[in-house]
Order: C-alpha cells, then sequence, then structure tokens
C-alpha cells in the first residue's frame, strides 16, 4: 500500500520538473557549428564536462574554451572580474597561450581586410593556478570541490584522471553554477570511455586533426605565389578533432557522435580595447594640444587688444617644458605666436 504522502511527493516533483524544463540554461558557444548544434547553442554554463585524449591537445582546446567562458561572463557579468581555475599541474597550461591576438596585426598581410586589434591578456591576468600533491587524489578532490564553488570562478579545468563514480557524483553537483571541464587521460578506444563510470554532463574526445599536416594553400595570398617555396616552409595551423560522444538528455549518436574541427584561432582574435597605458598617453597627449590651443587663442585676443607691441612679443606659455614640447611637436614652431621680423634701420649691407 503506497505512503499517503506519495502523491504529494509525486506531485511536487513533477511540478520541479516542469519548472527546470521552461527554465533555459545558460550557455556558451564554442565556435564549432555542428556542436552548438548538437547542444542547443554551447556548453552548459554548469555541470562536469569530462574531455578525454592526448592532455596536450585537450589543454590547446581547453584553452580556447576558456576564452569563450571568460568573455561570456565579462559580457553577462559585467563588472564583477570572475577567474578561471586551473587545478592539478597536468591542466596547466602555457603562459603564451593564456594571451589572445599575437599574431592579430599579421592578419592584414593575407589578403583580409584589416582591424586595428590589440593583445588580450585578460585570461592570463585572471587565471588562478592550483599545485596539488602528486598521488594525492583526496587533496586534488577537495581542491577541485572548493575550485567550483567558489564565486569568484566561473570556470574550473582539473585533472580529473583517476576520479571514481562517486567523485565525479559529487562534483557534478557542487558544479551546480560553474562550468567543470576534467581531463581523463587518453583513450583510444571509445568503449573503454564509455564503460568508465561518469556522472558527467557530457564526454568529449580530442585527436589530431586531418588537415594538421597539410600544407598551408597560397593560392589567396597573391605575394606567397612568387615565392612557394618559402610558403613550403610555412608551418601549418594546429587543429584538432573534436568529437562530442555523450550529452544528457540529448540524443547524440554513439558511434559518431557530433564531430567539428577546432583551430587555434586565439592567436588571430584580438581586443579592439587599447591597452591602458596606450589609452593615457593618448589621454595626456590630447590635454595637452587643447592647453595649446587654448593658449594660442589668448594670445591672438591679446594681441587683437594690445596692439602692435602686444602682437610682436612672443608668447610666454605657463609651463617652463611646453615650449620644448611645442617646437618638438609643431613642425619647428618654436613659439605660440609668431615673431615679426624688426624694421630695416640701415645697417645691413
Amino acid at each position: 500500500m503506497p505512503h499517503p504522502d506519495s502523491h504529494r511527493l509525486r506531485a511536487r516533483i513533477d511540478d520541479v520538473c516542469a519548472a527546470t524544463r521552461g527554465t533555459a540554461c545558460a550557455r556558451v558557444a564554442t565556435g564549432w557549428p555542428s556542436i552548438d548544434a548538437a547542444l542547443g547553442g554551447g556548453v552548459p554554463c554548469a555541470g562536469l564536462h569530462e574531455w578525454w585524449g592526448e592532455p596536450a591537445a585537450v589543454r590547446a582546446v581547453l584553452v580556447q574554451l576558456a576564452w569563450r567562458a571568460l568573455i561570456d561572463d565579462d559580457r553577462t557579468h559585467a563588472g564583477h572580474h570572475r577567474h578561471v581555475a586551473w587545478v592539478g599541474r597536468m591542466a596547466w597550461p602555457a603562459g603564451d597561450e593564456l594571451v589572445r591576438g599575437m599574431r592579430a596585426p599579421l592578419a592584414g598581410l593575407f589578403g583580409g581586410m584589416r582591424v586595428r586589434t590589440w593583445p588580450d591578456a585578460r585570461l592570463h591576468d585572471r587565471s588562478i593556478l592550483v599545485d596539488v600533491p602528486a598521488g594525492d587524489d583526496g587533496a586534488r578532490l577537495w581542491a577541485i570541490e572548493q575550485a567550483v564553488r567558489c564565486g569568484g570562478v566561473c570556470a574550473v579545468i582539473a585533472d580529473g584522471r583517476g576520479l571514481p563514480m562517486a567523485a565525479t557524483r559529487r562534483l557534478q553537483l557542487a558544479a551546480s553554477g560553474t562550468m567543470l571541464c576534467t581531463l581523463r587521460g587518453e583513450s583510444r578506444h571509445a568503449g573503454d570511455r564509455a564503460r568508465t563510470p561518469s556522472a558527467a554532463a557530457t564526454r568529449w574526445n580530442v585527436a589530431p586533426g586531418a588537415a594538421s599536416g597539410a600544407a598551408p594553400d597560397v593560392r589567396h595570398i597573391p605575394w606567397l605565389r612568387a615565392v612557394h617555396a618559402l610558403a613550403g616552409r610555412i608551418p601549418p595551423e594546429p587543429c584538432w578533432s573534436v568529437t562530442l560522444e555523450r550529452a544528457r538528455g540529448m540524443a547524440v549518436d554513439p558511434c559518431t557522435g557530433a564531430t567539428d574541427v577546432a583551430f587555434a584561432r586565439t592567436q588571430w582574435e584580438g581586443t579592439e580595447e587599447a591597452p591602458a597605458p596606450l589609452v593615457r598617453a593618448a589621454a595626456r597627449r590630447t590635454a595637452r594640444l587643447a592647453r595649446l590651443e587654448t593658449e594660442r587663442m589668448r594670445a591672438r585676443q591679446a594681441a587683437l587688444h594690445g596692439g602692435e607691441a602686444a602682437a610682436t612679443a612672443p608668447v610666454r606659455l605657463q609651463h617652463p617644458r611646453a615650449r620644448a614640447r611645442d617646437r618638438m611637436t609643431s613642425r619647428g614652431e618654436r613659439w605660440a605666436q609668431p615673431i615679426a621680423r624688426p624694421a630695416d634701420d640701415g645697417r645691413a649691407a
């Protein structure tokens, strides 16, 4: 005989499920069209996502995903400046990978429209590298859970090798508001990955891209056609094949999954916002030019109302160093007001 409260409990569960289905889950667009279409817009911002493959390849792909998560978080949580945590030495990326747009000034050399961009080091400045004792799985699990529960962290990239089912279930529950990506290691067979017990919301596999060893196409680069031998020495852009093998609540083909190619495009994507030192220098230069223009206008007005004596006298600026700066930046004009030539008194030969 069922318990009297079982009907009310079932009704309450149905209400919660209906409310959950009606709420849109926040997602981060990956930039991989087929995967974004399969996931309904991108990777969910909350939950555990496990990644399989060679650690170097998985780190390179997760750096791009971390960039997108950080940019999306800055747009949705403006002014919070949340961080990205990297737990475990195996998950630590190289320092140059955390700065995007290093090759952005070269984009105009390849026939495309050049847009003035600057290197972006936000991920470098807002990354937290967490080191845990080697071989201590308990300390690693504790560090991952603390990073996930921190309100100042928007994404966590962690070493997830050897985590049991209970640990993944614990992390899945803890990552209710933070995107958690774990590196599970390298496995060449999809059956081994499927048989590994895990409570992760998604399972991914990263492999070297099919076009990683192809020669660069120089047909659309006019200035490289004549130096084809030089073009052959240009290393190809690295790329990786990313496959979504499983997604909870979504129909994904277990044999093929959703596959797309990921390129290292962060090196070409800079930011249109200039660095702070350049912005301050431009502001100082603009203020100085405005001050000099104001002093020139005052000098002209004094010359109009003061007669020939005021017109022929040099104008002394308020700031001692302004004269030298004006001489260097005003095309050789030493004075703010031109000096009239003295009258010929007959002594010249």
